[in-house]
């Protein structure tokens, strides 16, 4: 044993108990919500959009669409894709599960739609584009990633 580093302190069961302690605080830290955000700055027909997504039971999430500055008296289309923008990725539900939005007089509106839930460590996007067309990455108004809050 030296007197620098002595051989009890490194193999003490209290030195194993902190170290197994502090894991278990790092693990429960790094767990997921199961909520997630994502905002989409700039869509091409003005304005912007914000989507909150929140558990609502073991197989289900509510998501939640709100525009902001965007054209007044409009019908907005949305859905959410696995993957990340311009993946071209399939969306997670059919599109009815999106309810479309219309905004109002101040360009504002929001919606909320029941739909899988979203699985940790996956990637998804959110697409707005116009109710009108099949949406692909390319016609849409705007896309974002979305993100899981820890």
């Amino acid at each position: 044993m030296s007197p620098n580093f002595p051989e009890q302190l490194m193999w003490s069961p209290a030195l194993f108990l902190a170290a197994a302690t502090l894991n278990v605080g790092l693990l429960a830290a790094s767990a997921q919500s199961g909520k997630w955000f994502a905002t989409v700055s700039q869509l091409r027909n003005g304005g912007s959009a914000d989507v909150t997504i929140e558990p609502r039971n073991d197989k289900q999430s509510r998501a939640k669409i709100t525009f902001r500055n965007g054209s007044r008296d409009m019908r907005i289309a949305w859905d959410i894709v696995a993957g990340n923008c311009n993946d071209q990725g399939a969306p997670i539900a059919p599109q009815a599960a999106f309810t479309q939005a219309q905004t109002q007089m101040d360009g504002g509106g929001s919606v909320t739609a029941v739909i899988p839930k979203l699985e940790s460590g996956k990637r998804y996007y959110i697409r707005v584009f116009d109710p009108q067309v099949v949406p692909n990455d390319q016609n849409v108004w705007g896309c974002a990633n979305i993100s899981e809050k820890p």
